[in-house]
């Protein structure tokens, strides 16, 4: 027999992935049965696996987590060795084994359903599993192959398994769960910066280093001295920003000019300062920031009045904390 390509494999196991998660269609009863189950509980979501069902279990509670509910994932072995301390009265269990026959997890579920009285939600091929038999809700995962060599290896069941736990997720999740929920349980790395606003990170009121137009030259190097940002706005007749005055300003005005008495805020000013929007993501301020090539740049509101300022290192901070 003729050894297959290495794409001629990829191209198997791709096929196998799509023709599992068309199959998927058959599990939605099961998924609407498990997430009344989950909604209904009073206590915590308790999710459990071994082997590759293990680590979609793990990510299978991240998921929930991220997305509000309190959720953990215990190992099946080291829960019969102490670790079933996490489990109480009013908990919901998920656990997986595509199977529905692996022995600790069978016996965790066993275990949960007849000392705590915890429903069981099981992820496995067959209702008729021993894993099946004894949950309250079975999400059945059907495949006709894995895709992997000799069928050994679990690919196609794993990725239609991973799939039933997000669309468990999505659907657990509340209507009333907004993106700045999110954004609570995402401070950092790009999601942070995606989903905070301006806003929640510039400094305000008295903050917010500023002079008028009229002002002198003088009071606004003590006001960029005082603010300790480099900078200062400058404000207009009619309460809105004109224009900015930075360190380089400063230092171009004084080798053009002969420093007088006389000089005003509005002689040295930069006119049109790069402004962000207080409604902006922080990841668009920071884009705005890195393409003009500025380490500040000031906050309007909707009528194109200043607010705040913002400094290219809070968010950079913001990132890592």
């Amino acid at each position: 027999m003729k050894e297959q390509s290495p794409e001629h494999r990829a191209k198997r196991t791709l096929v196998a992935a799509q023709d599992a998660l068309r199959h998927l269609t058959s599990s939605l009863a099961g998924v609407r049965r498990a997430v009344k189950l989950i909604e209904g509980r009073k206590g915590d979501i308790i999710v459990t696996g071994i082997g590759k069902s293990g680590f979609i279990g793990q990510k299978c509670a991240a998921s929930l987590t991220s997305l509000g509910e309190k959720a953990f994932f215990i190992h099946p072995t080291e829960a019969l060795h102490g670790d079933f301390g996490m489990l109480s009265k009013g908990d919901v269990l998920i656990a997986l084994s595509f199977s529905g026959e692996t022995k600790e997890v069978v016996s965790i579920a066993k275990y949960a359903k007849k000392n705590f009285a915890v429903p069981v939600i099981a992820l496995c091929k067959s209702s008729n599993s021993s894993l099946g038999k004894i949950a309250d809700s079975c999400v059945p995962i059907v495949i006709r192959s894995e895709g992997s060599p000799n069928g050994i290896a679990p690919m196609a069941s794993t990725t239609a398994m991973l799939v039933v736990c997000d669309m468990i997720a999505a659907s657990v999740m509340s209507i009333n769960f907004k993106d700045e929920h999110f954004a609570a349980y995402h401070p950092g790395g790009a999601l942070g910066l995606r989903l905070k606003r301006v806003e929640e990170l510039m400094k305000k009121g008295i903050a917010i280093p500023k002079v008028k137009e009229t002002d002198t030259f003088l009071r606004a190097v003590k006001e960029i001295n005082d603010k300790r940002m480099g900078i200062t706005a400058v404000i207009g007749a009619h309460g809105k920003i004109t224009g900015a005055i930075t360190d380089g300003d400063i230092r171009r005005f004084v080798l053009r000019n002969k420093l007088t008495s006389s000089a005003t805020a509005k002689n040295t000013m930069t006119l049109k300062p790069k402004c962000v929007q207080a409604t902006d993501s922080l990841e668009k301020a920071l884009d705005a920031m890195e393409s003009y090539k500025i380490t500040s740049a000031f906050v309007l509101d909707a009528r194109g009045k200043l607010v705040g300022v913002i400094h290219i290192h809070d968010i950079i901070e913001h990132t890592i904390v």
